[in-house]
């Protein structure tokens, strides 16, 4: 099964980041725009995992989870990997409590690392993936600015993602609540 640990975002924020897509919409092309309800941070990508490995997985994001308590964060402006100039990915920044999360992400890279996946080599980035660009993306207008939306992210989820002609689907199959 193809897996990811992802931080759950409420419902208000996904659909504000939704209405923000939705205004990206209008004025670029070449960007396939994920779907409101897919919208999450991801923490650590695992990819291809068996199923007696899935279960540690879900041990250590459960045990990561409960030594920290709920970030308070607020979403934050338009980025691009690897540059807004010529991006691949399109995102929306997260700040607030980046050390927090960042200091969560570490734990799960380190805990996971005994069980066969590689340590992330790159800096950890707080952030939403909102599009990825197919070839090079153009504009017709000015990008716009988005609203800055103030919330908590009280949970994190061991998920599974299904590739599949319309894209992938994911389905959360382990949630845990931080500080729980």
């Amino acid at each position: 099964m193809r897996l990811f640990i992802a931080a759950l975002l409420p419902d208000d924020v996904k659909a504000a980041l939704g209405g923000y897509i939705a205004s990206l919409r209008k004025v670029t092309e070449g960007v396939k725009w994920e779907r409101e309800e897919k919208l999450h941070v991801t923490l650590k990508f695992l990819g291809e995992t068996d199923e007696a490995v899935a279960e540690a997985v879900s041990f250590v994001t459960g045990a990561a989870a409960g030594n920290y308590v709920p970030f308070e964060m607020s979403t934050g402006n338009l980025g691009g990997f690897p540059s807004l100039e010529r991006p691949r990915i399109l995102y929306a920044d997260l700040s607030g409590n980046d050390d927090g999360l960042s200091a969560l992400q570490n734990d799960i890279d380190e805990g996971l690392e005994p069980h066969g996946f590689g340590r992330e080599t790159r800096t950890f980035v707080p952030h939403v993936t909102i599009g990825r660009v197919n070839g090079r993306m153009r504009t017709t207008g000015p990008l716009p600015v988005p609203e800055k939306v103030r919330f908590t992210i009280s949970e994190i989820s061991v998920v599974g993602s299904v590739l599949g002609k319309t894209g992938s689907a994911y389905t959360p199959l382990d949630t845990f609540t931080l500080g729980g």
